[in-house]
């Protein structure tokens, strides 16, 4: 019976997991503990270690920089010497003895025990000699040529530098070294010392084994090593840590990819083990020392105090195993009564229920949720309606009681406000990545940008009517409130964030303030009409009402002179200078018509007074209707001067020029013919420009225009060419006597018909006839 019993508790799901839950508030938080416990030992003996390796090897460093420093003194004190600087300007050879020796006694002071140095050269490039501790010799002849050349050509004047072994091999003094691939290290200075012009060289050795001895190195567990800014080995690892140059080429690839190049701390995987690097880099030479240590070394007493926090943690898990079991079953048994009232004795006997805490949510989260979709629903329509209230008080369609009743339906603040209507309208798509057929998701797109913009407290429900957005805006009365100028600034950040959000230009219209209501519909007026004077202000632009409204009480008079002009321009096809005077024409409206529909009538006026000149002309309107719809209305449509400007200018007045063009073309054409054919025909009559004007029924100065612009000539210089051309063919081809060719030709003295012969031919008329005989 009690096997029963027990079967049963375990089938209720709840019942498990408040078991599990129980376990796990008493298991976590020992777990936790322990682990932290242990995480903290480990990373506290780890500290440990860094920081002991950390001075190790910073003691290390102090102590290669000292004999390193201690060195260069040394070498600065002696070529600063008298002796020196005299030895650099003086070809020295064998007979100069004393100087030689004391070069070398100087030489031989820099070379202590502690200091363990190995050699040290004075060398004269100017004069071709060398000097070292084993004596003179001449530079050419020495190995260290080569050497003392590379160094004289190095830009640095004093600087440190690892010895090759092959460099060991060249030096007279080379001794065989395992210590590869450094064997030692040289102190480089140009002499002399802060002079641009630099003569000689000295160069001071260190052996590798100098550097190893200051290394310490006593533990077995980690190892030091130095390296060369050129990340060459100046001291040789002795294999207790490091196994292979595999291992120490990681660690360096490992330091040089760290964020931190100067000093730190970083562990790589080898084949065997971790192995642990601490690195210092020195500010005097660039030098990298370098500690190696077994990771596995260190965290050996971290292990021993991970095992007692298992087992610890072990122990107090069954402790809180047992309590946990005993006060869940106690826990339980509330539930089980709960649940009798929910359910029938026999569902909960049979052990349908698994989860009695479930079953009875279930039934919970259904009401629930179905009261949260009937909240929705009521939430959802109730701004369709709030929206369609203010769409109606916006086209001024409520009733003043109705208001009022709306006004609580929607739990707006009764108290005192004043409002304002900003009305905004996108200024073109044009350009831009849009399409007419995204012109309403846009306009979805604004709406929501302003119900974020404007706090749900200072304004109603925002609205899209038709091509506007329109927002009724609402502030408390409040003595020194100017709610003008927060209703600008709020202008000002919805026209900045819908600039970046959609890369959009939109003007905004702000309406007067208003305390009643009811005048809404009357401010939604003021606000579009705000917006009509983009004409005069242009694109992406805040118009309050008030500030655009212009005092009208002086009628200007309309500029007919600047139209008569601008039709002269277009007749006589001076296409730049029309361009000027049309907005020339323009701004002299705008200055003079400050309201935008008197702005717009005399627009129209020049509309019209050009189709006329147009039609005068005896041109159709086919042509200017390209756009598919009456050019009126699309003017009405434009919202800038600029537009204006240009839709007049490429859509009116360049076809009207082209067409006047080929129509005046076509018509001068015919003119000079028919003045060409009296001319052919009539050279022997007194034949005058007037008498062609009067029979073609043109004005003379016209005709005159046109014969030059269409012949290149004037209409008396042609026809005495003309005639010229006839007298040479007379007198090559007949008889006739030259006064006789005077007379026919219209000259009534036959000098001046000589005269002109010879001027333009060179000659006489009887002079040409007998030459063209």
């Amino acid at each position: 019976m009690g096997g029963d019993r027990m079967s049963r508790l375990f089938t209720s799901k709840y019942l498990v997991r408040l078991l599990i839950f129980s376990l796990l508030i008493g298991t976590v938080p020992v777990v936790t503990l322990g682990t932290l416990s242990f995480i903290r030992a480990k990373d506290s003996v780890q500290q440990k270690v860094n920081d002991s390796n950390m001075q190790l090897l910073q003691q290390t460093q102090k102590n290669v920089e000292q004999v390193l420093q201690l060195f260069e003194n040394l070498m600065t004190q002696y070529v600063s010497t008298t002796l020196v600087r005299e030895a650099l300007q003086t070809s020295i050879t064998e007979r100069n003895f004393e100087m030689l020796n004391e070069l070398t006694a100087g030489l031989n002071k820099m070379q202590p025990f502690e200091l363990g140095a190995k050699n040290v050269y004075l060398a004269n490039l100017k004069h071709g000699w060398i000097i070292s501790n084993q004596g003179y010799s001449k530079l050419e002849d020495s190995s260290m040529s080569k050497a003392v050349q590379s160094y004289f050509q190095s830009s640095a004047a004093s600087y440190w530098t690892s010895v090759t072994l092959q460099d060991q091999k060249d030096s007279p003094t080379a001794q065989s070294v395992s210590h590869d691939p450094a064997s030692g290290v040289r102190l480089i200075k140009k002499l002399p010392l802060n002079s641009p012009n630099t003569t000689g060289v000295i160069i001071g050795e260190l052996p590798a084994y100098s550097l190893e001895k200051l290394v310490f190195n006593e533990s077995a567990d980690r190892e030091t090593v130095i390296l060369d800014r050129d990340n060459r080995l100046l001291t040789q690892p002795e294999g207790r840590v490091i196994q292979s140059s595999e291992e120490l080429n990681h660690a360096i690839e490992s330091i040089n990819k760290s964020d931190n190049k100067d000093r730190g701390y970083l562990t790589f995987k080898t084949h065997n083990e971790t192995i642990g690097v601490m690195y210092l880099s020195s500010e005097y030479n660039g030098w990298k020392y370098l500690s190696f240590s077994s990771v596995s070394d260190i965290t050996k007493d971290s292990r021993a105090i991970g095992w007692y926090t298992l087992y610890v943690s072990l122990g107090v898990f069954l402790v809180i195993f047992f309590l946990s079991w005993a006060g869940s079953k106690r826990m339980y048994s509330p539930i089980q009564r709960i649940l009798s009232f929910a359910v029938s004795d026999q569902s909960s006997n049979d052990g349908h229920i698994k989860d009695e805490l479930q079953f009875i949510g279930d039934h919970i989260h259904s009401l629930r949720s179905s009261q949260t979709e009937l909240r929705d629903q009521l939430r959802k329509h109730s701004k369709q309606l709030e929206a369609f209230f203010i769409r109606r008080l916006l086209q001024g369609e409520i009733r003043p009681g109705e208001t009022r009743e709306r006004w609580m339906q929607f739990s707006y603040d009764s108290e005192p406000a004043q409002f304002g209507v900003m009305t905004v309208q996108i200024d073109t798509i044009e350009n831009t990545r849009y399409t007419e057929g995204d012109f309403d998701l846009l306009m979805f797109a604004v709406n929501n940008i302003v119900g974020e913009l404007i706090p749900a407290t200072q304004r109603l429900e925002p609205v899209v009517m038709v091509n506007n957005q329109v927002t009724i805006c609402r502030s408390g009365i409040e003595e020194g409130n100017d709610y003008g100028n927060d209703l600008y600034r709020f202008a000002e950040r919805i026209q900045a964030t819908i600039r970046e959000l959609l890369n959009l230009k939109i003007s905004i219209g702000i309406s007067r303030l208003y305390t009643d209501i009811n005048d809404t519909p009357h401010a939604y007026k003021q606000s579009l009409e705000a917006l009509t004077y983009r004409v005069r202000f242009g694109e992406q632009v805040i118009l309050p009402f008030d500030s655009v409204l212009p005092d009208t009480r002086i009628a200007a008079a309309y500029p007919d002179w600047l139209e008569k002009e601008l039709i002269e321009a277009v007749k006589m096809e001076e296409r730049d200078k029309a361009r000027d005077i049309l907005k020339e024409f323009i701004q002299k409206v705008l200055g003079d018509y400050p309201r935008y529909y008197d702005f717009q009538m005399a627009m129209t006026r020049l509309l019209i007074d050009l189709i006329r000149e147009w039609q005068e002309a005896g041109e159709t309107m086919n042509s200017l209707q390209a756009s598919g719809k009456p050019i009126n209305e699309h003017l009405l449509e434009l919202k800038t001067a600029e537009e204006i400007e240009e839709w007049i200018f490429h859509d009116v007045i360049e076809p009207m020029m082209a067409a006047l063009h080929q129509r005046w073309e076509s018509q001068n054409k015919k003119i000079s013919e028919r003045m060409l054919d009296m001319i052919h025909k009539e050279f022997e009559s007194e034949l005058t420009l007037e008498l062609c004007a009067s029979r073609l029924n043109y004005h003379p100065n016209y005709i005159k225009t046109v014969f030059r612009k269409e012949t290149g000539s004037n209409f008396s210089d042609y026809l005495s060419k003309y005639r010229l051309s006839v007298a040479k063919q007379w007198l090559v081809e007949t008889d006739m006597k030259i006064n006789e060719i005077a007379e026919r030709l219209q000259y009534h003295n036959s000098q001046n018909f000589i005269r002109y012969f010879r001027k333009l031919e060179d000659m006489t008329p009887g002079q040409y006839r007998e030459k063209h005989r």
